[in-house]
């Protein structure tokens, strides 16, 4: 028989290495910041804006530029910038009124709500907040404030920046409804304004009257006051002849205004625009006082060139 061979002895198992684990990457450094920080911005935004450092309503507004004293000389104006949710300025930009005495720009404030809640409203720009306490503490603490849209320029601004030439044309037309129309409002709602003048009306638009003048805006109701009422005060330029008669005799604090009264300071605004000069070109307060007192006095419009304009002035 043939021999039997033994098998062969199965290998001994080997063990598999173990298998190595991939290694965990280490976290990422954070990204660097984009763009400029909180603080630049902000930086820049103050350069941009002109701002002067001090605001009101405890930060809502932020006051931009120097300040400028009211015509009355009772208020301090500043143009401003409301806040957005990070406390930065935003367009448009504002004009802030602000004023120790609460009393008087209150009053106004609630002129502003008389004249534009009728049915004449006018062509008063826009009251956007009124703040009886203009912050808790600093230097305005003691102060309330009025918010309103902001102009370009005054209509005496308008008159020097054309180098004292009067408005023509569309430009007359435009600008003379406007003041009518914040006159008819003013005596709708019951009120005289006793300060009809062209530093009291502005140009919410850039323009000159090169062909029109759009956006022609009365401001300033601090002195407007109940028809028959007594003047708070007065602007010899804007009042009638009774009432510098009236002035120089002692009387002044009891003249009763009437509607009349603005008539005739519309009058002398009309000549102002047509002419590019004052009706009283050069003269101080006082001598146009005692001028308009004088029995024979008559105001001569033979320098408006348009005969219609001129008759109008007249009447």
């Amino acid at each position: 028989a043939a021999p039997k061979i033994a098998p062969a002895p199965a290998p001994t198992p080997r063990p598999r290495p173990a298998a190595r684990k991939a290694p965990i990457p280490a976290p990422a450094p954070p990204a660097a910041p984009s763009g400029p920080s909180l603080q630049d911005q902000f930086r820049e935004a103050k350069i941009k804006y002109s701002l002067n450092g001090k605001s009101v309503g405890d930060g809502k507004y932020l006051l931009s530029g120097t300040m400028i004293r009211s015509t009355s000389g009772k208020s301090q104006i500043f143009n401003a910038y409301e806040t957005d949710s990070n406390g930065f300025p935003k367009e448009p930009r504002l004009t802030i009124k602000i004023s120790s005495d609460f009393y008087r720009l209150d009053l106004e404030n609630q002129n502003y709500n008389k004249v534009t809640s009728g049915l004449n409203r006018g062509s008063f720009v826009k009251k956007i907040d009124f703040l009886p306490e203009c912050n808790e503490s600093g230097p305005f603490s003691s102060s309330c404030a009025l918010v309103l849209e902001s102009g370009e320029r005054n209509l005496k601004d308008v008159c020097l920046a054309r180098g004292k030439q009067g408005l023509e044309g569309k430009a007359m037309r435009q600008a003379a409804v406007s003041l009518v129309e914040c006159v008819q409002s003013m005596h709708a709602s019951g009120l005289v304004w006793t300060d009809l003048k062209a530093e009291n009306f502005v140009v919410v638009s850039n323009d000159i009257g090169e062909g029109k003048i759009d956006g022609v805006r009365g401001i300033d109701l601090e002195s407007a006051v109940p028809t028959n009422g007594a003047p708070l005060d007065y602007s010899p330029e804007a009042c009638p002849p009774e009432f510098a008669e009236a002035f120089l005799s002692g009387n002044g604090e009891t003249f009763s205004v009437k509607e009349s009264y603005d008539i005739w300071s519309l009058g002398m605004l009309l000549y102002e625009l047509s002419t590019g000069r004052t009706y009283f070109e050069g003269k101080g307060p006082s001598q146009i006082t005692k001028l308009l007192r004088y029995e024979d006095f008559q105001a001569d419009v033979s320098a408006v060139e348009n005969s219609r304009l001129r008759e109008l002035i007249e009447s």
